[in-house]
């Protein structure tokens, strides 16, 4: 079976949460909800959306002790 591109670049959870974050551009998801609707574990997203945050491709809230996820539509460097 061949691979896509997108599976060569981008590991399925990373393709998932890239998908929900911009088919919903405005809604700020908290970890487990974002687990929770792309039915994996919260641990299996923290090092995904370490690295889009990184990357500049998420955008990070903080509320006391929960941290928030949103696609960030104007990507730096574009």
């Amino acid at each position: 079976m061949r691979k896509s591109n997108l599976d060569a670049l981008f590991s399925r959870t990373r393709q998932a949460v890239l998908t929900a974050c911009l088919l919903q551009p405005d809604k700020w998801w908290y970890l487990s909800d974002l687990a929770k609707f792309l039915k994996v574990t919260p641990s299996s997203l923290q090092r995904e959306l370490a690295s889009l945050s990184a990357a500049g491709l998420l955008e990070v809230k903080r509320e006391g002790n929960r941290v928030y996820y949103k696609a960030n539509i104007i990507w730096p460097g574009i």
